[in-house]
């Protein structure tokens, strides 16, 4: 009886020090104000934003208790990246591009979610979406894809954070937002190919090389941004 007690006293007691820190601070402050500020998540019913919430809160534990954390973080972040960069370039629209980061971007059109219905065979969620409903429009379906990217880029950004305390970032030129980049120009000249549209990069090389960011990130190295430039001289999305 007292061991069971004794047990839930320093579960409890290790939830609150979990719940001062600067990190655990820093994640309540990013899931507050997904689910009070961004209409998607606020609107969400209570069930759908409790299973929100505690699958994210699963992750970050996961991420924080394996026995290499940092290689844990590295992939986890990738993994939701590649997954967000493929549905942001299908619903994705001109003006919406016009306000991101990547604006200036040649390799993001913007446009894909014009002939989203032509990309149903080469996706996975997409496929998964028409089976359960057949009528769905291509209206509907980029809905779907907007909302599932919000979802991801909500785990995205709080991984981010993890990323920050493990000071795991380049004060001067990080690599988060490149790689965000590298993955959506990827992904978009994936499945230009697939869907039979003129690619908007130069060659089939460049993509491969846009690829190759994500190996930097998974493999480890201090800054893959810099090493990417320097692997392939050049600029990113030039």
């Amino acid at each position: 009886m007292f061991e069971e007690f004794f047990k839930r006293y320093k579960e409890k007691k290790a939830l609150r020090e979990w719940e001062r820190s600067p990190l655990g601070q820093a994640l309540a402050r990013h899931v507050n104000e997904y689910f009070t500020e961004y209409p998607r998540f606020a609107e969400m019913d209570e069930a759908d934003k409790q299973e929100t919430i505690r699958d994210f809160y699963k992750l970050i534990a996961e991420v924080l208790q394996a026995e290499n954390p940092g290689v844990k973080l590295r992939e986890s972040l990738a993994n939701y990246v590649i997954s967000f960069a493929e549905l942001q370039v299908l619903c994705l629209t001109e003006d919406e591009k016009t306000g991101a980061f990547y604006a200036d971007c040649p390799y993001i059109s913007g446009q894909l979610h014009h002939d989203i219905e032509k990309a149903i065979p080469h996706v996975e969620f997409l496929r998964e979406a028409q089976w359960r409903n057949a009528d769905l429009t291509g209206k509907s379906l980029v809905g779907l894809c907007n909302a599932r990217s919000a979802r991801w880029l909500f785990i995205i950004n709080g991984l981010n954070l993890v990323r920050i305390e493990f000071k795991d970032f380049d004060d001067q030129k990080d690599w988060f937002r490149p790689f965000l980049q590298a993955m959506m120009i990827w992904e978009e000249d994936l499945l230009r190919g697939k869907m039979q549209f003129p690619r908007l990069l130069p060659d089939l090389i460049e993509g491969l090389q846009y690829s190759a960011f994500m190996n930097l990130v998974v493999n480890g190295w201090p800054n893959p941004y810099y090493e990417w430039e320097k692997r392939f001289a050049k600029k990113l999305g030039r």
